[in-house]
């Protein structure tokens, strides 16, 4: 196995590593190691299907099994295989998407932060992807707390933050249905499980209070937050080819979407490893 660090704020590719093989217990704990490591780590050429994509999703840890509300209509080939979804805006015959998310830009955030154990890690294999558009940006939540002027961060040191994530937009969530949507209080710093390490654990996209403050006030302060942790000097932006598979620290990185448009055909298979409760 091979290790190549980006010249970027976060990431490195694995060279070497064929994974239709799942890798031995030894090679595990590297590839372990370089996500912690590098937040964002990259196999370049993968030409393995759900199964194999699976079994290695098993063996970094648990599989993060969707659990959607009742009411939320999916596709019906998005779920075909438990613990792997497919992230598509490709239409069938009757134009519904064969994947979910499909459309558009998506601001950052952190994967299932709206439950009271968020995703350990994320991982996405691409299919099909436009060559120009629909790129995936990371970005790095310990450089951006590390960075963060001292009187910003004293506003929400110590403090919980409420997540909120409506299934039904790629936006912000209506609060006025907050009692139908899936939430959780996290805390807005987080001591890292594995590394110890303080990131900022708050989002654009779905965090939308600050605990002991106003809807109001919360949205000025995180607003300056969130412009803060968006600067390019925290953030890697990936352009996809084809076999690319990535698997990243969902913990201490929020991830985003590029616009792109209808007709420029994307399709990812995403699996997940569950999490624990965070400090």
């Amino acid at each position: 196995m091979q290790i190549m660090p980006l010249d970027e704020p976060l990431g490195a590719i694995i060279d070497g590593v064929d994974l239709r093989d799942t890798p031995n217990k030894a090679l595990i704990a590297e590839i372990k190691q370089c996500i912690h490591r590098y937040q964002v780590v990259i196999f370049k050429r993968q030409a393995f299907n759900a199964d194999q994509q699976l079994s290695f999703t098993k063996a970094l840890g648990p599989v993060r099994k969707r659990k959607l509300p009742e009411n939320y209509v999916i596709p019906a080939s998005s779920y075909d295989t438990p613990g792997i979804a497919y992230v598509s805006n490709i239409r069938d015959e009757n134009g519904i998407p064969t994947g979910v998310i499909p459309d558009g830009e998506m601001w950052f955030h952190h994967d299932t932060c709206y439950t009271d154990e968020p995703d350990k890690f994320t991982m996405l294999c691409a299919i099909t992807v436009p060559r120009y558009s629909g790129n995936t940006m990371w970005c790095n939540m310990y450089d951006a707390l590390d960075s963060m002027p001292a009187s910003l961060r004293q506003k929400i040191q110590g403090k919980r933050a409420l997540n909120v994530y409506d299934y039904a937009t790629i936006e912000k969530p209506n609060l006025q249905k907050l009692d139908q949507l899936e939430k959780a209080w996290q805390p807005a710093i987080i001591t890292h499980p594995t590394t110890g390490r303080k990131a900022l654990f708050v989002n654009r996209l779905m965090t939308c209070q600050i605990e002991g403050m106003s809807l109001d006030e919360s949205s000025v302060i995180l607003e300056q937050v969130f412009d803060h942790a968006e600067k390019k000097q925290f953030i890697y932006e990936h352009h996809w080819t084809a076999g690319d598979f990535i698997v990243w620290d969902n913990l201490s990185v929020t991830h985003a979407r590029t616009h792109f448009k209808l007709g420029h055909d994307r399709r990812l298979r995403r699996s997940k490893v569950s999490g624990e409760k965070l400090n």
